[in-house]
């Protein structure tokens, strides 16, 4: 309590309204030096605190409750989901041996608008199937929620022509494991959504482009089931909210009807945070805490997504969060005249770090251990607190900055876990 006493700025998941994230420090409401401005210039859905997905207005900060117990700011790079209908597979999507009944359970929204497809139990591959553009180069994830109904087995696959061969991913829906992962895949995942459902995705990388590239949901006997199997299956399994996207990773939901739907990147910003004392003269303490901080296999970028800065519009003399390598959780990193430096890389999905300067050198903590000391660091007026993500998301549960540096103990105490 003594520590928080001490603080300058705090924002934590907690107030908000369109367009403000507000701190709970400092507590006069009129000095508006604790209020991070919002922007996403569109909708954006979360997972709330009922553990529905649901959709937020533009320049709503996305509180978001998908990793369980508190929520977090969750701040993500722009998206396009390709799929058009992405929850009505009886429309545009093409169904091979089986057929789809509309609107046939309750969906992860809370809405009855989930679909089922039911396998007609002759020999061949029975799937859904949609046609996108794909560009050579370029990373393709594939997400679908997924609830099991009478089959238990779930595939994603590629057309090999334009990725490379063996591109699918098995999901076992009964269990919420994974399966089988195709030799040129490059990642898969399952994730609870709550009430039976998973979101299953997989990542995969273009070798040729097209204007249209099949796409493939397909129902599977096993969880090691070859890719675009045959089976007589009769059973089926419940869709909702299928989403394919250029990147290495899903983000969140992007729903479409007619059209392809973009996603903008959030963005968080407060400046003035030297000028107006939260950070001084004598330096200060920035504490940032991260939760699913993940290594992710491949990244879309490398670039500052959290910085505080002495630059509004570039490094400057900065600290940095980025993604910078594949397999690699963040990095944190120095800029000195916006020539940077690779300072530390972080080591844990929940990663509380506190880094301190004075004038002359910096330090680094990391849950309750100092894992950089006095590295150079000769600036105190970086004015700028900002992040717009655009290589991996960033979930902050809080952030505080603390207007001058704190002791080696109180970061240790700070950032214990």
């Amino acid at each position: 309590m003594s520590l928080l006493l001490n603080t300058s700025l705090v924002v934590t998941p907690t107030v908000y309204n369109a367009g403000t994230l507000f701190g709970i420090v400092p507590t006069d409401p009129s000095s508006n030096n604790a209020d991070f401005s919002v922007t996403r210039a569109t909708t954006k859905t979360r997972t709330n605190s009922a553990g529905l997905i649901e959709t937020i207005a533009i320049n709503v900060p996305s509180i978001d409750y998908s990793l369980g117990g508190c929520p977090n700011i969750l701040l993500e790079p722009q998206r396009t989901n390709l799929f058009v209908r992405s929850e009505e597979f009886n429309t545009t999507w093409s169904q091979i041996l089986g057929s789809v009944t509309a609107n046939a359970t309750t969906s992860p929204s809370g809405s009855m608008d989930a679909d089922r497809f039911t396998a007609d139990g002759t020999s061949g591959n029975h799937r859904v199937a949609q046609a996108v553009p794909i560009t050579s180069g370029s990373a393709y994830t594939i997400s679908c929620y997924v609830k099991k109904d009478t089959c238990d087995f779930f595939q994603f696959y590629f057309t090999s022509a334009n990725f490379l061969s063996q591109a699918y991913a098995n999901f076992d829906v009964n269990n919420g494991v994974l399966g089988t992962l195709g030799a040129n895949s490059v990642a898969s995942s399952i994730t609870d959504a709550g009430n039976g459902w998973y979101r299953c995705s997989m990542t995969s990388n273009a070798i040729s482009s097209s204007a249209a590239v099949s796409l493939n949901l397909s129902l599977i006997t096993t969880a090691t089931s070859s890719r675009g199997s045959n089976n007589d299956l009769s059973t089926s399994l419940f869709l909702w909210g299928a989403q394919v996207e250029v990147g290495a990773y899903p983000t969140s939901y992007i729903p479409t009807t007619s059209a392809t739907v973009t996603r903008n990147a959030d963005a968080i910003t407060r400046n003035n945070v030297y000028t107006n004392n939260l950070i001084t003269d004598a330096g200060g303490t920035w504490f940032v805490d991260l939760r699913n901080n993940i290594p992710y296999t491949t990244r879309d970028a490398s670039t500052a997504g959290l910085f505080l800065s002495t630059s509004a519009g570039g490094f400057g003399n900065s600290f940095t969060f980025e993604g910078r390598t594949a397999n690699q959780r963040v990095v944190i990193r120095k800029y000195i005249g916006g020539s940077g430096t690779n300072l530390y890389t972080t080591t844990s999905n929940t990663a509380k770090i506190a880094i301190k300067w004075n004038g002359t050198t910096a330090d680094i903590f990391e849950n309750g251990v100092k894992v950089v000391s006095e590295t150079d660091f000769s600036f105190t007026n970086m004015n700028n607190l900002n992040c717009t993500p655009n290589d991996v998301p960033r979930s902050i549960n809080s952030m505080a900055l603390f207007p001058t540096p704190l002791t080696d103990d109180q970061c240790i105490a700070l950032t214990t876990l």
